[in-house]
């Protein structure tokens, strides 16, 4: 069955948009199965620059229906700001082709709030995305199904009602404010609800006919709630275990697409053993134009941890990697590579010579450099996962496929 996942392998900003762009002109089917407007991903077609946080990088194509699955958790007056944003760039979206099902979860302006005086330490996007999740496993959360029952304003005001018993943390004004503007939020909410039915017979109907599927994955592994780097991670589960939770739909993917960053990044705290605090780490993020597409800050940069992404290929049975950003790596004289760890935590590395050549936009492997190519395959060796194909420049066109994504 043509069913395809694809998941970062690192800490997120890998460079799925791109990738999940590429295939998405040939899917009938593109989920979203986690996460909310805290991840970001970004597609260039031309000169222009789209950047998706909620809906599914697929509905740029056009062809594909779009899906917000159940596990993701969405803010409704960011969701509409992006619908229009994509709307004026000359995407179409309607009820046909847009769903969001009535089991995801919404983000309301409380969960901002509670974010930004509760999560200060773990480096979050501020964009309410754990406490919308807290609420959603202590079974106090706001499902989309109340968009179509009516009944979403009494839902509101008495979850401001819970909130206020419960949390401290909460000034009064804050309270009444909040109070003040749920009329607002139901607008959003009802402007919504034509796009909001259950996906998961649609996503049957497309398995039993062998349909193209595209899970499309948000942040990446190390940020799961399970298997990530506890307690900074994000309020989901970004690996392959979420995919099948945030859709309510089994189905056996013959392509388990892993996205590497030929080199690693990060954005807020968290451990980071490969980090690179010098001229070397400038120059990546430089290179890499290393901001975040939601939050702007800039990410941590440091050499690629095979060590770490040998776990990442076990946790997510990984078959086909695509390896992105390599023409960023250009000009450094000797790159590293950790390979395993010492006692202490620290890195152990692994040194391989760097190219001068400037690859940006090469489309035919034997045209890199030689080093280059050693890097790579240096680096599909270790793992033991093929690296498919090799992203060089964020057009759509700058790719090399070793070999077919489609079979």
């Amino acid at each position: 069955m043509p069913a395809y996942i694809v998941m970062g392998a690192q800490w997120g900003d890998e460079g799925k948009g791109k990738i999940i762009d590429v295939l998405a002109e040939k899917m009938d089917i593109v989920i979203r199965f986690q996460g909310g407007a805290n991840a970001g991903h970004t597609v260039i077609h031309g000169k222009t620059r789209y950047v998706t946080h909620l809906i599914p990088s697929g509905v740029i194509s056009g062809r594909s229906i779009n899906i917000i699955g159940n596990g993701c958790v969405v803010n409704p007056a960011t969701l509409l700001e992006e619908m229009e944003i994509l709307r004026q760039q000359g995407v179409h979206i309607s009820p046909d082709k847009f769903i969001i099902s009535p089991s995801a979860h919404m983000v309301l302006p409380i969960h901002q709030y509670l974010d930004k005086v509760l999560n200060e330490k773990i480096g979050t996007t501020v964009r309410g995305i754990g406490p919308a999740y807290t609420d959603k496993v202590q079974r106090t959360g706001i499902r989309w199904e109340r968009a179509c029952d009516g009944s979403f304003e009494e839902a509101c005001r008495e979850h401001l009602d819970f909130v206020e018993r419960v949390y401290a943390v909460v000034e009064k004004d804050v309270i009444k404010t909040l109070r003040d503007g749920i009329p607002d939020v139901t607008k959003a909410v009802e402007k919504l609800r034509p796009f909001v039915r259950d996906a998961r017979p649609i996503l049957a109907e497309a398995v039993k006919n062998n349909s193209n599927i595209l899970y499309e994955g948000a942040q990446g592994t190390f940020l799961d709630v399970d298997h990530g780097t506890y307690p900074f991670v994000t309020s989901s589960n970004t690996s392959i275990g979420g995919a099948y939770t945030g859709s309510g739909i089994f189905l056996d993917f013959n392509k388990r697409i892993a996205i590497v960053k030929s080199y690693t990044t990060r954005v807020g705290e968290g451990p980071f053993p490969t980090e690179l605090f010098d001229e070397t780490g400038e120059t990546l993020r430089r290179h890499g134009n290393e901001f975040g597409a939601t939050t702007g800050r800039p990410r941590r940069c440091g050499w690629l941890d095979l060590a770490l992404l040998k776990e990442s290929c076990m946790i997510n049975g990984f078959n086909y990697i695509v390896f992105s950003k390599v023409s960023c790596l250009s000009g450094i004289e000797t790159l590293k590579v950790a390979v395993d760890y010492h006692s202490d935590g620290s890195p152990v590395y692994q040194e391989l010579p760097g190219w001068e050549e400037d690859i940006l936009g090469y489309t035919e492997y034997e045209a890199l450099p030689a080093n280059c190519r050693r890097y790579i395959e240096f680096t599909e060796d270790f793992l033991g996962v093929p690296v498919g194909m090799v992203s060089t420049g964020p057009d759509r066109d700058h790719v090399i496929e070793r070999q077919p994504i489609f079979r």
